[in-house]
């Protein structure tokens, strides 16, 4: 890149929450200062200001800097100078990312004034090593936060964005929660209904004839932004009477949470990697439960009749025959799960159905009615078990190899031999980098405390990616005997059913996995449809 006497220049100063304790130094009206004061010194003209106050340096869809990489794009920019490479980011792929790739193609400059990287010279090759260690700090910082977090779960402390329908944070201790006077009457009214052997449905009715406020529209009213936020991103979609309307998951989600016996219950979900921040579910068994920790609005023995209630509860049959297809059958263009019905007919018996309710929803992603009589999928699904048995019986297992899925299995093989290329590529990456290491080591370009830290981090990735290959390898070679292995469980659950007389639920549960129902389509002048049956094991 050949020097130019005059920059558009972006001045980017970035701060996060976990910087914050590093002092005025690190503070966004320092970095503004220094920066000023080096453009002013170098002649370099400040085309604009791209300040990201609070945002992590692991994310890199910062408003701001987003902002900026669109100036770039349009030609408004050529130099962009952060007071070091920590600010531009902590992640050290995609921050080598923008500095090694992305400027030099976008012809940008860059310069991080502290460490005294400047992509015009031909000196920046410390800048991946720096880029590592706040990558490293970055990791060093989630994994304090989280031991913090996990401390604090377990003195009961409530750590949660959002207090729980009835109740609010204590004004005076923002670790505990206290009861909210305004709508604790309706947490009693949902306990009340269900002690009375009321299910959901039935209480969720109940508070919308009373027209009592969800607890989004509750909490919004209240001024809580993120439920402004989400309201009004489905005022779009939906009318305010369709929002602020109670539903089952809400009320099942109050009746079942010991919050309102006085207990905390922490650590539901958890972030496995400190990059991608993307929360998973933790088991139940390992949430973390603090009993006694605020004012009870139920009392446990209340609450514990409920739970009964729940588990024992019985949902009755409506129908007068065993409804064997039950959650099995799936509509070929929206994937949802046939629901039954019946209609009355001139005799007064009923005729039973499987049908698709998409249609029927407010946002419809399948405009097409999709409908089978129980009589017709019933005969298909028996004429093509016993097809499949008799071939069995002719052709034995050689049979069984022409109905696996061979498509899934090469899929799952080509996935794996990819897995392993990357790896291998990786691995190749990592010696010429552990190489290096040595070269600038015995060559006095490094310390011996920078080369032992940068080594030992290429070896334990070394060791990491060599297990993983060979479990890669051993999955490969298991791949091979996969359909022997589908087969002989298949043949295992047949060999019980192979002189049945009629399909019952437990024969459709255990050999069929579900039934995929297509449209009713004109070909030719004639109705046909496309039903295909995935058996348990064989796809």
């Amino acid at each position: 890149m050949k020097q130019k006497e005059l920059y558009k220049t972006a001045i980017y100063c970035r701060l996060s929450l976990d910087d914050g304790s590093e002092g005025d130094s690190s503070s966004i009206h320092t970095q503004k200062m220094l920066l000023e004061k080096y453009c002013k010194d170098n002649g370099f003209e400040i085309y604009d200001y791209y300040i990201d106050d609070g945002y992590s340096g692991l994310n890199y869809n910062r408003p701001n800097f987003q902002r900026m990489l669109q100036d770039i794009e349009n030609g408004k920019i050529d130099l962009v100078i952060t007071k070091d490479l920590s600010r531009l980011g902590r992640d050290y792929i995609m921050t080598g990312y923008y500095t090694e790739i992305y400027f030099n193609e976008k012809s940008v400059r860059y310069i991080a004034v502290n460490d005294n990287i400047d992509t015009i010279n031909d000196n920046n090759d410390i800048a991946p090593f720096k880029n590592i260690l706040n990558d490293m700090y970055a990791k060093d910082i989630s994994r304090k936060v989280k031991s913090a977090k996990r401390l604090r779960m377990h003195k009961g402390y409530y750590i949660s964005c959002q207090p729980p329908y009835g109740y609010k944070v204590n004004p005076n201790d923002p670790n505990q929660l206290v009861i909210d006077e305004e709508v604790v009457d309706v947490v009693k009214l949902i306990f009340r209904l269900a002690l009375n052997n009321n299910g959901v449905v039935k209480i969720v009715q109940e508070l919308n004839k009373r027209e009592i406020d969800t607890p989004s529209i509750y909490k919004a009213k209240n001024g809580d932004k993120r439920c402004l936020t989400s309201i009004e991103q489905r005022k779009s979609k939906f009318t305010y009477d369709e929002i602020n309307k109670w539903n089952t998951n809400t009320v099942g989600k109050i009746l079942r949470d010991v919050v309102y016996i006085g207990d905390m219950e922490n650590h539901k979900y958890e972030v496995k990697n400190y990059k991608t921040k993307k929360r998973t579910r933790v088991p139940k068994e390992e949430h973390i439960i603090v009993q006694n920790t605020h004012e009870a609005i139920i009392s446990r023995n209340d609450f514990n009749k409920v739970q009964d209630l729940i588990k024992g509860r019985q949902r009755p049959s409506k129908y007068d025959f065993p409804n064997i297809f039950k959650g099995i059958l799936r509509c070929a263009n929206c994937g949802r799960k046939l629901t039954i019905g019946y209609h009355l007919r001139k005799s007064g018996r009923r005729a039973y159905s499987y049908q698709c309710y998409d249609r029927y929803l407010i946002h419809p992603t399948d405009t097409e009615a999709n409908s089978i009589r129980y009589e017709v999928i019933y005969q298909i699904v028996d004429e093509r078990i016993k097809d499949l048995f008799n071939n069995i019986n002719v052709y034995g297992e050689e049979f069984l190899l022409s109905v696996i899925n061979s498509v899934e299995i090469t899929d799952g093989l080509t996935e794996l031999k990819n897995q392993k290329e990357k790896i291998n590529h990786r691995l190749n990456v990592l010696s010429n980098l552990v190489s290096k290491v040595f070269e600038d080591y015995a060559s006095n370009l490094m310390s011996f405390e920078n080369y032992q830290f940068l080594l030992t981090k290429y070896q334990d990735e070394q060791k990491s990616l060599n297990l993983k290959l060979r479990e890669i390898d051993n999955k490969l070679t298991e791949n091979l005997d996969k359909p022997l292995e589908k087969i002989k469980k298949f043949m295992q659950v047949v060999k019980n059913y192979l002189n049945y007389e009629e399909l019952t639920k437990e024969l459709i549960s255990n050999l069929i996995d579900h039934i995929i129902v297509g449209n009713v389509k004109m070909v030719n002048g004639k109705k046909t449809r496309d039903i295909r049956i995935v058996y348990r094991f064989l796809s």
